[in-house]
């Protein structure tokens, strides 16, 4: 015969090192995957909340609703499958977007049976590692909200599974095609994370380094393609004035990578105060978490067989790329970020390792297989018991179930969202008390996600106009983030000057710039009275607005973006507007607030929000009542569960306090405290102690 030899048909011929050996798929097999999607599925259709909640929550959900464009880098892909989830019609907007999290999740977990499998895990070890991945908290609670990490999780797998199946049959192209562009989809989800798993992907496809080098302009062309078709969507639908779109239209290459490299998000990523203490205490963080996630028999398990990987020659590669891409989601992502480490920050790394939990449950499968398989040869086990066909298989399957079992018993309070409505009782209170045609000011998370997500998606006061303070999100933004401060300012000091509508702003917002606009404060909502003189100020107390300050104060969420939202930007606001009646020395109006703040005084937040308020409209009359309440706040206090930036407030206000009453001493100690607790350009209690000590010397 002529021409060039037949390229190798099979792994060995070609050189490549086989894998773990994979048993023939049978029945058995089947109804492992089916339990793997079925089991985290229904457990996250029973828990998954009924109503929008917090984290991005509202955000994609409003994107998803109307085909939009979310925040950076846009999440052009898993904006089009909520769409897609929210178009059935058989459940609420926020349910079927939650849904739509639910299956992802569950898929990712059926991608990390097949990944066991294909390690050589048999089919109940590999069923108990994707029951172990779905039940762990993180997993879990990203799996019951309309968040990205699911999707990512998803496409991770399935790229992971790809490239083992690949590497052992290098001459199956479609496989290789199949992950490129998995992989391509992948970086148009949640592109950053997906690149720190990459060099454990390209580890785990080097032993076909020659299958995919003949490939590779085809495998790039495919995953640049599937890469770059969504963000080409995500620039034609910014152009065609959705009805949420984060920064508004996308018009230039320029525009197009501030939004994917998530340029504006900068000053989040990094804090001036955080350093490489943070980093090791997120790192003892991530080590916990390492070892409970999957329980501490499950991370045992987990030891047991990434050992156990490592030591088998055919298996060692996989082990080596599992290891790569876990420490790479991990280890250099909390060194390339730089937060300050507090309760919040936390909570936003929470998502960011759900990979890393799936590849430790692959690692527990395997071990769990391998213990299996000692326990049946065993010398001691009677032979008896230990040659029946079924015995390592029941002694899989109740290992697996039982720490499966344990992990929905110990993260049920913290994942069971069905019954959350914090978020719906706020928008009841601050939508009952504004006009049904109101100008609606909002300015962070809680008023543009959620308030948006009501009048947007659920239509709820559907004359009112709602205006982001930053230019963001919504249709009808006066400006836009390439604007100047100052700039914005005038513009939106014109804008409430024009209009005649009712001009309602969150109270947890920062007062906008309107130097001659008066305040009507109804504890968390705020009137602004364009024209009415900044000296003016009053205060209305209704029935609901108690109903809800006395739910926040009587809960105790178990969420941490809940109980932060709630104290930081529902009591603490709340604790402000309790400052004013208190200061304001009028009767019936003390009278009406005396329980609540007798109340307000036993959440820390809150008291921390009254202490601001009375600092801030210092009299000195008030001096005992602020000693009282900076005693009582310091009683409080739970630094495990405080933002940093609160605890340095509180350290600045004690420092007024020891000030006003004539402690210097007191003062500078309170003040070098704030600044050892929260060293930011933000914290002004430097310039305070400078300006103590300069007259003082």
């Amino acid at each position: 015969p002529t021409g060039a030899p037949a390229a190798p048909r099979t792994a060995a011929a070609a050189g490549i090192p086989a894998g773990p050996a994979r048993p023939a798929l049978g029945r058995t097999d089947g109804l492992a995957l089916v339990a793997a999607i079925a089991g985290p599925l229904a457990l996250y259709v029973l828990t998954m909340p009924r109503t929008v909640v917090l984290e991005d929550d509202g955000l994609f959900l409003m994107a998803g609703a109307h085909l939009g464009i979310a925040h950076p880098p846009g999440y052009p892909l898993h904006t089009f499958i909520v769409h897609l989830f929210m178009q059935m019609p058989f459940a609420g907007p926020a349910v079927l977007g939650h849904l739509s999290s639910a299956v992802l999740g569950a898929l990712a977990a059926g991608a990390v049976w097949v990944c066991a499998r294909l390690l050589g895990a048999s089919p109940l070890p590999a069923l108990a590692a994707a029951w172990w991945f779905g039940a762990s908290e993180h997993v879990w609670s990203q799996a019951i909200i309309t968040e990205v990490y699911s999707l990512h999780a998803l496409l991770f797998f399935v790229v992971f599974a790809l490239l083992q199946y690949g590497v052992r049959h290098p001459e199956h192209r479609r496989v290789w095609v199949a992950a490129a562009a998995c992989y391509g989809l992948g970086l148009a989800n949640h592109w950053p994370l997906l690149v720190l798993a990459t060099p454990g992907l390209a580890l785990l496809a080097a032993p076909a380094a020659k299958a995919v080098l003949r490939r590779l302009p085809l495998l790039a062309l495919v995953a640049a393609g599937s890469a770059a078709l969504p963000y080409a969507w995500m620039v034609w639908r910014s152009n065609q004035e959705p009805l949420i779109s984060f920064y508004g239209p996308i018009q230039s290459l320029g525009d197009l990578w501030f939004y994917i490299a998530r340029q504006g998000y900068a000053g989040v990523d990094a804090s001036p105060s955080a350093g490489w203490g943070d980093r090791a205490d997120f790192l003892l963080w991530f080590g916990h978490e390492t070892v409970w996630q999957l329980t501490l028999p499950g991370f045992a398990l987990a030891v047991l067989g990434l050992v156990a990987l490592c030591r088998r020659r055919r298996a060692l590669v996989a082990a080596g790329a599992s290891l790569a891409a876990f420490l790479g989601q991990s280890v250099v992502l909390i060194m390339l970020l730089g937060f300050d480490f507090d309760y919040f920050n936390v909570a936003v790394m929470r998502p960011y390792s759900l990979v890393c939990y799936g590849l430790l449950a692959l690692w527990a499968g395997f071990g769990l297989h391998v213990l299996c398989e000692r326990v049946g040869d065993a010398k001691w086990l009677a032979p008896a018991i230990a040659g029946r066909p079924g015995f390592q298989a029941a002694l899989a399957g109740l290992a697996g179930l039982a720490l499966a079992a344990t992990s929905v018993h110990s993260n049920w309070r913290v994942n069971d969202r069905s019954d959350s409505d914090l978020t719906r009782r706020y928008a009841d209170v601050v939508f009952g008390q504004i006009d049904p045609d109101a100008v609606i000011l909002t300015y962070d998370d809680l008023g543009t996600s959620i308030l948006g997500y009501f009048h947007f998606v659920e239509n709820v006061l559907p004359d009112a106009t709602l205006v982001n303070r930053q230019g963001l999100v919504f249709p009808n933004r006066l400006y836009t983030i390439k604007h100047r401060e100052k700039h914005r300012d005038e513009v939106l000091h014109a804008f409430l000057s024009r209009t005649e509508r009712q001009i309602a702003s969150i109270s947890s917002d920062p007062d906008p710039h309107c130097p001659d606009c008066g305040y009507e404060l109804h504890g968390f909502v705020t009137e602004i009275l364009p024209g009415a003189g900044s000296a003016t100020l009053l205060l209305h107390v209704n029935q609901e607005s108690d109903a809800f300050f006395r739910y926040l104060i009587d809960t105790d969420f178990a969420d941490s973006w809940e109980y932060t939202t709630s104290r930081k930007q529902m009591l603490a606001p709340f604790g402000e507007f309790l400052a004013e009646s208190v200061s304001s020395g009028v009767p019936a109006l003390l009278e009406r607030t005396e329980s609540l703040v007798a109340l307000c005084e036993r959440d820390f937040y809150c008291l921390l929000g009254m202490l601001k308020g009375l600092v801030e409209r210092w009299d000195p009359a008030h001096l005992e009542r602020a000693k009282d309440w900076f005693a009582k706040a310091e009683r409080l206090r739970d630094p495990a569960r405080t933002q940093k930036k609160e605890m340095a407030l509180f350290y600045r206000l004690g420092g007024i306090v020891h000030y006003v009453a004539g402690d210097p001493e007191g003062a500078i100690a309170r003040f070098r405290e704030s600044i050892a607790v929260w060293d930011h350009p933000e914290n002004d209690s430097a310039s305070l102690l400078e300006q103590l000590l300069d007259a003082g010397g």
